[in-house]
């Protein structure tokens, strides 16, 4: 009889302990406060990444914008050693067109004077090319070139590049020394 009691207790040879098991309640499924938890913690990854996200993207706003100014100031000396170029090719002074003073020019090549960088506002054509033409409408970027002539042998050539974000006005200067070296 001892032992007809132990077989009940056994199932398929071994001794069923009941060590394990909750009493009285079922242990499927998750209570409402561990789905809380995971939701919890889900949401904060997620805004985590949107943080990082929105992040990338203001970064790669202010990237593109000083690359942009960067071009233009370059390109703006470039035009200004054309001019130097062009007059030696034509037999003038080397300095001919360059006076002291500020200035705009596009990628037509011709300077233009003008009192300050308020009056130097660049527009955006269709063909991508920016240039000073009121009838266009108006990028964010101004551009200024400035000339001085300490000697009659060089000229200081500084271009200004201004344009406004939303943390405030941002330039980009570029400077050059042209000679007179033929």
């Amino acid at each position: 009889m001892m032992f007809a009691s132990m077989n009940k207790n056994k199932k398929n040879g071994f001794t069923q302990h009941h060590f394990f098991q909750k009493s009285g309640k079922s242990s499927a499924g998750f209570t409402l406060l561990e789905i809380i938890v995971v939701v919890f913690i889900i949401a904060m990854g997620l805004v985590g990444v949107l943080s990082l996200i929105i992040q990338n993207v203001q970064v790669q706003y202010v990237n593109k914008n000083n690359l942009i100014a960067s071009q233009l100031a370059q390109e703006c000396l470039e035009l200004v050693r054309n001019i130097r170029d062009n007059n030696w090719l034509a037999g003038n002074d080397w300095d001919n067109g360059l006076a002291p003073g500020n200035y705009i020019v596009d990628y037509t090549g011709s300077l233009n004077g003008v009192a300050g960088i308020s009056e130097a506002k660049l527009q955006l054509i269709d063909t991508g090319f920016y240039w000073h033409d009121p009838g266009d409408p108006d990028t964010i970027f101004s551009r200024l070139i400035t000339i001085t002539q300490p000697s009659s042998e060089l000229s200081n050539i500084s271009c200004l590049v201004q344009w406004s974000e939303k943390s405030g006005v941002k330039e980009y200067v570029v400077d050059t020394i042209l000679y007179d070296w033929r």
